[in-house]
């Protein structure tokens, strides 16, 4: 029993130190294209059981049985740790009992000799379906093949032939996995296993050197903890990530600064919009002047961006109405736009737009058409020196 534990302790062993070193290296170990995983994630314990055969050398002249009267039982519990899609490590106690004649009748008598076994082991697993046909996490069926090594003891029980032997093993086989859900599969595990034949009883030993034995159970494995694997992603390929998200930050940045520019902005025309306000509620207020003084240039001012004839620009082109009555001299009509806003090619329009409605105003008001020209300048020109603010140019100056 003694190598039997010890058996258990260097395949755990092997088991927690290979999977420290993927810990250590996780960033770089990768296998097709997925990471290695943490030491408690891809784990599995599965239980199972079914029928064993022992199979030892037959000697020509002797008759070694029916088939059917070979076969014995076993019971299985496992415990898988995958490291990589492909690799895995498992740890397995399998526990049974052997059923055979013996090779030397006339001492031991034509019964069938009945034979406990417990064969401890670790084995290596690499599944072949990921191998070959690529990891995918909703795969059915996975073929997957291994090799191992451990101890095996036989006949330890008073009611068992011989006396208790016990020999190191080795292991290999095909574990057949069906995926039933996320967490459980059902297994099909075909293994044999080598050892020497001196470990058998006396009563079924053939003469050779080795025995080997078959066995089939049928059982089922939880998976817990983690149990997808992670894509590992080239350097290359997380640098360029991380480059893209540095270059949408700044854009987000200078587009911020851009909406905090615009926002004052808006803040400043919604304060002069009040101030305009303002005074066209004052110019209402006014009592209309009856009287006026002979003017020689009149001044109309219009809002931003517009040039439809407000309250008080009607108010300021009556008056001048008022005083040119009787007057025959030519007078010129000129509009301008502010260059601090708009195209040039809308400034153009804008003050032509602003020209033609003072005009069609004056004519409106009794002056002689044939008295007034119109022209305009768009945002090439200037109405006044001073002050200089772009509200004063959004005018027409009639001389």
């Amino acid at each position: 029993m003694k190598k039997i534990l010890l058996s258990v302790v260097v395949a755990m062993s092997l088991m927690s130190a290979t999977d420290a070193v993927a810990q250590e290296q996780r960033s770089p170990l990768r296998w097709q294209g997925y990471e290695t995983n943490r030491f408690w994630d891809n784990w599995e314990i599965s239980v199972a059981g079914g029928g064993s055969m022992l199979q030892v050398a037959n000697r020509g002249d002797k008759d070694p049985g029916k088939f059917l009267d070979r076969v014995g039982w076993n019971a299985n519990v496992s415990l898988t740790k995958w490291v990589v899609p492909i690799v895995g490590m498992r740890l397995q106690v399998d526990g049974g009992e052997f059923q055979n004649y013996s090779f030397a009748k006339q001492s031991y008598g034509d019964g069938i000799f009945k034979t406990p076994y417990i064969f401890a082991h670790g084995d290596i697993l690499v599944n072949m379906s990921n191998w070959i046909g690529g990891y995918r996490p909703n795969r059915v069926y996975s073929a997957i093949s291994y090799v191992g090594f451990g101890y095996t003891a036989m006949s330890w029980t008073k009611k068992s032939a011989g006396e208790y032997n016990g020999e190191f093993a080795f292991s290999s086989g095909l574990l057949n996995k069906f995926r039933v859900s996320p967490q459980w599969d059902i297994e099909l595990d075909l293994r044999s296993w080598l050892f020497a034949e001196r470990s058998l009883p006396e009563e079924i030993q053939s003469g050779g050197r080795y025995a080997f034995a078959l066995s089939a159970s049928l059982g089922v494995a939880y998976r817990f903890n983690q149990r997808e694997w992670m894509p590992a992603y080239p350097a290359v390929e997380v640098d360029g990530y991380l480059a893209a998200i540095v270059e949408l930050e700044e854009a987000l940045l200078i587009n911020g600064e851009r909406l905090a520019g615009a926002n004052k902005r808006v803040e400043s025309l919604t304060t002069e919009n009040t101030r305009l306000k303002s005074d066209l509620d004052a110019c209402k207020a006014k009592k209309p002047v009856t009287e006026y003084v002979q003017m020689g240039e009149c001044v109309v001012f219009f809002a931003i961006g517009e040039a439809v004839l407000s309250d008080y620009a009607r108010a300021t082109l009556d008056g001048y109405i008022e005083s040119e009555t009787g007057s025959k001299a030519p007078m010129v009509v000129t509009g301008y736009a502010d260059k601090e806003t708009g195209s040039a090619a809308r400034n153009e329009q804008l003050s032509k737009e602003r020209a033609e409605a003072v005009r069609a105003y004056l004519i409106d008001g009794g002056i002689a058409a044939e008295r007034i020209t119109a022209k305009w300048v768009g945002d090439t020109a200037k109405a006044f020196n001073s002050p200089d603010s772009p509200t004063v140019n959004r005018c027409v100056v009639i001389k």
